[in-house]
């Protein structure tokens, strides 16, 4: 794999393994080699190590002194977590979006919205999955707060991991995934801050308990985190 200059290499890279942990390529429990990673993607092990760095603080690996990295496991109680906290940050930043959007702030998402839907109706997983992550993407940037946008692009890497596991389990959660987008998008643009509230609530205890459901799929096997190297 070759690497262009627009963003960093160790970001890069660090895009690059979190896309096989996501997509569960590199499963739960399973460490990472730092010098076959550098040899397969012709880069030095010290940008591989800067890049594990990034996915620590991503939370989508550990990092165990004279042990190195491990890809991490999600248990339910982590889904739990996760969710409870994500979705009352996802409520400030779509408050805010909903409250100040301005003249053309929603065009991008009418068109993210117009693609969910075709990548429904055909049902295009990976597309599908692609934009949705993109729609989220674009609620972050208009939170109207860098410390929780930062925090929230911090955390998207594990809602993504989160994301991909419950679309996989099937058409009925894309329908409920693209619904939920669709009338949030609704909801903004007729300013309507109660109905945002109670939406964002019902889905977040929906959605964590389909994410406790599909832990089993992001949980490895804890023998290996403490497996002798």
């Amino acid at each position: 794999m070759s690497f262009k200059a627009n963003d960093s290499l160790t970001e890069q890279i660090a895009q690059f393994l979190g896309n096989q942990i996501i997509t569960g390529s590199m499963l739960p429990g399973e460490r990472i080699q730092e010098l076959r990673i550098a040899a397969e993607l012709n880069v030095s092990r010290g940008s591989v190590r800067e890049a594990l760095l990034i996915l620590q603080r991503r939370h989508l690996v550990e990092i165990y002194p004279r042990r190195g990295a491990i890809v991490s496991s999600i248990t339910a109680n982590d889904v739990r977590d996760f969710f409870e906290l994500w979705f009352v940050l996802l409520d400030q930043a779509v408050s805010h979006l909903a409250r100040n959007w301005k003249n053309d702030d929603l065009a991008h998402f009418f068109e993210l919205m117009t693609a969910l839907d075709e990548c429904r109706r055909s049902h295009n997983l990976e597309s599908f999955y692609q934009h949705g992550v993109s729609f989220l993407g674009a609620l972050y940037q208009h939170s109207g707060n860098r410390y929780l946008e930062q925090t929230l692009q911090d955390l998207l890497p594990l809602s993504q991991r989160c994301l991909f596991a419950i679309l996989r389990a099937g058409n009925s959660q894309i329908e409920q995934t693209h619904d939920f987008l669709n009338g949030l998008l609704q909801a903004i643009i007729a300013r309507d801050q109660t109905r945002l509230h109670e939406m964002i609530a019902t889905f977040g205890h929906t959605y964590s308990q389909l994410a406790q459901a599909s832990a089993d799929a992001l949980c490895g096997e804890a023998d290996e985190a403490t497996a002798s190297p």
